[in-house]
């Protein structure tokens, strides 16, 4: 069950480290402390190091092991502020402004963006996009070379948009991946990770989607020709392409293609869970708590 919470009781349910342990603790162990080595469910609290130390076994556990949070020598008070402005923020906020925010170092707030990103990504893994569906591909990055646009333009990164129609196609959730190119192959691999069995899905008549057909899905290709509009046709798809650029510009001025499908996550995590914003802290603290620990080699590998 998520909790609302508003800007100020944030400031004041979050304002020492003690309160945010003891609310990370509920957040992993809702039903009670569980030992993570025997299972046992009787504990005492280590004060002083702010440790739980399991009465059958004696291991002593800590609420940021197993978490995005565990090896992070940052305040917890740091990081829940880091996890509440990613959240709420609508275009997402640069690292540069969160070191200055939370005075910190820039390369400590940079592995800390990215730890939140690769949370919101994890989560959104769980799930698939179904029934009526908009795919088409978008080029990010890089500079466009003389004379091309979209497919074929030069040094910039190739990413599948897909967007999920309610019956009145209206957007309910998005998802983006980028891809090394758009061949037939990756193309399938990644509609069939994206997408469930048996949808409809709405596409461009690229050949590369010709195959969806074949791998039991119902494709709606559509033509464009004359005066007719790809942007229109395939008009939700092409506004979330609009708007993530929009982010990637505005706010971070530009990602490496190294680093882009973090982003991309970001803003499919806030777009899919927009409805509810004083809810969005509580969810993100969540994912971050089931997500793993990522070493800073790995993180920016």
């Amino acid at each position: 069950m998520y909790h609302s919470i508003s800007f100020l009781s944030f400031q004041r349910r979050f304002s020492t480290e003690e309160r945010c342990r003891d609310y990370l603790f509920h957040c992993r162990w809702p039903n009670g402390f569980v030992c993570p080595k025997c299972k046992g469910t009787i504990y005492s609290v280590i004060a002083t190091r702010g440790l739980y130390q399991c009465s059958q076994c004696r291991h002593q556990a800590s609420v940021r092991v197993g978490t995005i949070f565990e090896k992070s020598r940052t305040p917890l008070r740091k990081w829940f502020w880091a996890v509440y402005l990613l959240s709420q923020h609508k275009n997402g906020i640069s690292a540069l402004a969160l070191s200055q925010f939370l005075d910190i170092a820039y390369w400590t707030a940079l592995s800390m963006t990215h730890k939140i990103r690769s949370a919101m990504a994890d989560r959104d893994a769980r799930y698939q996009l179904s029934h009526l569906v908009e795919i088409d591909d978008a080029y990010f990055g890089g500079r466009r070379a003389p004379g091309k646009r979209g497919r074929g333009a030069g040094k910039k990164t190739t990413v599948i948009v897909a967007v999920q129609l309610s019956e009145k196609e209206k957007p309910q959730y998005t998802s983006m991946t980028a891809l090394e190119n758009m061949s037939e192959s990756q193309v399938t691999k990644t509609i069939k990770e994206l997408v469930v069995d048996m949808s409809t899905i709405r596409t461009d008549a690229y050949s590369s989607y010709k195959v969806l057909e074949k791998h039991g899905y119902d494709h709606k290709p559509v033509f464009v020709s004359g005066s007719s509009n790809k942007s229109e046709l395939l008009k939700w798809v092409h506004v979330m392409i609009s708007n993530a650029k929009a982010v990637y510009r505005g706010t971070h001025h530009g990602v490496s293609d190294k680093h882009l499908q973090k982003y991309l996550s970001e803003f499919c995590f806030r777009f899919n869970r927009r409805f509810d914003p004083s809810q969005l802290f509580d969810r993100l603290l969540t994912a971050c708590v089931n997500s793993r620990h990522r070493s800073i080699a790995e993180l920016f590998a």
